[in-house]
């Protein structure tokens, strides 16, 4: 396995970077958010990324936007538009020689309210039926048209959280992964969200072991998505690595939380050793 972390624009610098990789980290998921900055500020941070990759020769993944997109939308042109944006992100993942993009397959809406509601199952009402299943299709058919945009690239769907967001579930993630029917395509295991959402994190590694390509690891409470360090919350997240490591997984683990110093990947990483 190999151990990355987050870098992501107005947030990181050169220096966690460079202090990250002393620590022991041997890559980034860089957060791919052009339309969400200004010009000026996502060059900069494009060329920082190419920095990184020039002068500490570390290896990348690529997260594609998420917030106002929906590339399952009934709406054809918001569709259109969040397939574009996400095309973005294979087009740099492309030029960074990057192993891999995340793609959300259902819309991120800022300011949703956290708590237990997130374990809730969505019940269909009646004349619902027709537009969830035509959202479900427009997925499948966005997810295929962005694997065939870009064969070379992998494409890790991650699982979500809220009820309103189509896919969660291990045996919903794997439907939809057969559904898109792409070599290129497959889950990209947010064990955060599975706590969250109410489901077992490593049910997901059974169900889909065949189809699992990038893991973002982080802790919380079972209730909000928080993004805590390693053992600051509930989840069993060596229990997971160990299960990791019982199906030969070779993948990317990332471990998508930012420590109060970049030296102490140094000591989470011992413990998944």
């Amino acid at each position: 396995m190999k151990y990355f972390t987050s870098f992501k624009p107005s947030t990181h610098t050169w220096d966690f970077a460079s202090r990250a990789v002393q620590a022991g980290i041997s890559g980034f998921e860089v957060v791919f958010y052009d339309s969400y900055l200004n010009p000026e500020v996502h060059n900069e941070y494009v060329d920082l990324v190419k920095r990184i990759k020039g002068e500490l020769g570390v290896d990348f993944v690529v997260h594609a936007p998420v917030w106002d997109l929906n590339i399952g939308s009934n709406n054809r042109k918001i569709r259109q538009v969040s397939v574009d944006e996400i095309i973005t992100s294979l087009d740099f993942a492309r030029e960074l020689d990057a192993s891999l993009v995340v793609v959300h397959p259902s819309p991120g809406i800022l300011n949703m309210p956290v708590g237990e509601w997130s374990k809730q199952e969505y019940e269909m009402l009646t004349g619902d039926s027709r537009r969830i299943m035509a959202q479900e299709n427009n997925i499948v058919e966005s997810l295929q048209k962005l694997a065939d945009y870009a064969p070379d690239v992998l494409i890790g769907v991650e699982n979500l959280v809220f009820p309103h967001e189509a896919y969660r579930s291990p045996h919903e993630m794997k439907d939809l992964i057969v559904r898109v029917n792409r070599s290129n395509v497959g889950l990209t295991l947010d064990v955060g969200h599975a706590q969250v959402s109410g489901h077992n994190p490593a049910s997901y590694i059974d169900v889909l072991r065949d189809e699992l390509y990038h893991v973002h690891l982080h802790d919380n409470y079972g209730t909000i998505d928080e993004h805590l360090p390693l053992g600051e919350g509930v989840i069993d997240y060596v229990g997971i690595i160990q299960l990791l490591r019982k199906i030969d997984y070779l993948g990317v683990v990332n471990l998508e939380f930012t420590p109060v110093s970049p030296a102490d990947y140094e000591r989470y990483l011992l413990q998944l050793k």
